[in-house]
Parts: C-alpha cells; structure tokens; sequence
C-alpha cells in the first residue's frame, strides 16, 4: 500500500514529543510537507531534528495552543510560508494520575482548554483552509477513555469523549469535502506515560520499565505498550488517499485493552 503523502501540507499540533513527534516524522517520511507546534522550544528544536532526518525540514511554531489568537496565528503562518493546508492533526494534551469525583473546577476548566478545546480552536483555524485543499484532514487524538472510562480522572475521561462527539460533528458537517476521524490510543510508551509511571513507583525498587510491563501485563491482551510509532501508522492512512471515503469514525489502537466489541 503506497501511502505517498507527496506535495500535502500537515500541522501537527502537539508535535514535539511522544506520538505527536512521532506522527510528524511519519508524515514527512512519506513526503508531507510538516509544521509542528507545541510550548517548549527544546523539545521543539529535537523534534524538528528527528523531522529533516527523514524527510523536509518542518515549520516549527512554538506557543500556546489553548490559546484562540497563538492558533490563529501559527495556522496563518503555516499557510503562508506553504501556500496551503491539507491536513491538521490535534494532539495537544495531558493526562494527571489522582484525579477523581472531588476534583474541583480549575482542575476540570484545565483539563478541557487543553484537550477539548485546543482540538476545537485549531480545527476553527484550519478548517477555511482545508475545505479549499483536494486532500482535507483533519484526526484528532483521543483516548479509549473517551469509549471506556475508569474510574477516576473523570475530567479526562470527559474530554476525550467530547473530543469524539466534537470530531462525530463536524464530520458531517464538512463532508464532502474534508475528512475527519479519530484516532484513540490507550498504554502507550511516552514521556507522558513514563511521568505516570514514575509516580507509581514504589519501595520495591521497580524501575519504570518495570512499571511499564506490569501495567500492560495487567491491561493488555497483547502484553505490551504500544509504540507511537504504531499510533503514527494509523493516523498516516486516515491522512492519504485510502481512506478518502472513511470519515466520522473511531479508531481505537490499544493492543485489545478495550473490553467492549464497538
């Protein structure tokens, strides 16, 4: 399968580390053209390294993206030094362990700005732009949490189910004409799963590798993480031209951790 992404311009926001980073070097393995944004210019600067590697040097914007007028902003910059936006992929997030039915309102008004609401400033941004583009995208990361919630953190459970409701509209709302899909990860290897997992240490010595491994053998039927390069698979094909007829769906990429069959 010829997944050729030659000649298509791709924003990932939140793309400077863990499947963001890893999403941005497929895209451009495959010949997009990539912008990446995200806060922190180190991670920035590394990922942007990893990019040229493989593929086009990325547009790289660093800023705020909670925040309505930074979004604009770098969406305008991204168009004007390509000409055009074919694809955008939302990845901007956060996940924090404890959380549970006394979290209060900052916590929860936190929670949502960074992982509903980004996605839904963005795609208000990009979306003028794809509906001129032959090729428009747009996948949001979500998480099986949106599907499966546990217990706790019920204020991320929350967000990446209104992430899916949010993607299910506008899906077709701009059908014909733009795609939009999501992508639901659950147990993968990345700094932000690593942070987890080093709150969980305990006085048995275990290293975070360990940690890593009991989890999945706890979880996973396929009794591992997964690796954000397997999620950068996925979110590839939901970008090009195999999956021009697949929009408004959910992907959930969790090696079986999901119990229910839909």
């Amino acid at each position: 399968m010829n997944l050729d992404l030659t000649g298509r311009v791709a924003l990932v926001a939140g793309g400077s580390k863990g499947i963001g980073r890893a999403i941005a070097i497929e895209l451009a393995e495959l010949g997009a053209s990539v912008a990446i944004g995200a806060r922190g210019r180190e991670a920035l600067d590394e990922a942007a390294a990893a990019i040229a590697a493989v593929g086009e040097a990325p547009f790289v914007f660093q800023g705020d993206l909670c925040d309505t007028a930074t979004i604009e902003g770098m969406t305008a910059e991204v168009v004007k030094h390509y000409g055009k936006l074919d694809i955008l992929v939302n990845n901007v997030g956060d996940s924090i362990m404890g959380h549970d039915w006394r979290t209060g309102d900052a916590e929860w008004a936190s929670m949502l700005e960074t992982s509903l609401m980004s996605a839904v400033r963005c795609s208000r941004a990009a979306i003028p732009h794809l509906l001129e583009s032959e090729h428009g995208r747009i996948i949001n990361i979500s998480s099986v949490n949106g599907h499966q919630p546990p217990a706790g953190r019920g204020d991320y459970n929350a967000s990446k189910a209104a992430v899916l409701a949010f993607s299910k509209t506008i899906a077709n709302e701009l059908a014909p004409k733009v795609t939009v899909n999501c992508v639901c990860p659950a147990r993968i290897d990345t700094p932000l799963w690593r942070r987890m997992a080093e709150s969980m240490l305990d006085d048995t010595k275990q290293t975070i590798d360990e940690v890593l491994d009991s989890v999945a053998k706890r979880d996973v039927p396929m009794a591992r993480f997964g690796r954000p390069e397997e999620v950068a698979a996925l979110t590839a094909f939901l970008a090009s031209d195999h999956a021009a007829w697949i929009t408004g769906a959910a992907y959930r990429i969790d090696g079986g951790y999901t119990k229910s069959a839909t």
